[in-house]
């Protein structure tokens, strides 16, 4: 896994890889949904005997809105920064592919990417609140833990 010296491109780098695709997966998507700017109308939805029917659509309905969170926090980014999120964490490409289908060197790709995920925290932040959020439930990347 990678490890970037800041922590909100760490926390930021963890949602992409782990709670994402948590998200996608209640919501009964996949990451193609989320690079074509498509909505998430119609979730499948899979039932289980552990779980109310009212535990799985509340569930459903939290990701999808968390889900369009994403896509407009996303959407509202840079092209450049927007696109490398993309191609490294939805369409799973390694940097040097990425470096290779937008026209940059390695490095400079990973120099971006390092802005592009905490752009991307503080645009998710602002998108969670504006799109009816409560605070109690904002995935909050900004934040550090604070030293003594």
């Amino acid at each position: 896994m990678a490890k970037f010296k800041d922590e909100v491109a760490n926390n930021t780098h963890r949602f992409f890889i782990n709670k994402l695709p948590e998200l996608l997966a209640f919501a009964g998507c996949h990451e193609d949904v989320l690079l074509s700017g498509r909505d998430f109308s119609e979730p499948k939805v899979n039932s289980s005997k552990k779980n109310s029917a009212e535990t799985i659509i509340f569930r459903v309905d939290s990701a999808r809105i968390m889900l369009d969170a994403v896509n407009d926090a996303l959407y509202s980014m840079d092209e450049t920064y927007r696109k490398i999120i993309q191609l490294y964490y939805l369409s799973n490409l390694r940097n040097f592919e990425v470096a290779e289908r937008l026209g940059y060197c390695e490095k400079t790709i990973n120099n971006y990417k390092l802005v592009a995920l905490k752009t991307f925290a503080v645009r998710f932040v602002a998108t969670q609140l504006s799109n009816g959020i409560d605070k109690k439930h904002i995935f909050d990347l900004t934040k550090t833990k604070k030293v003594a």
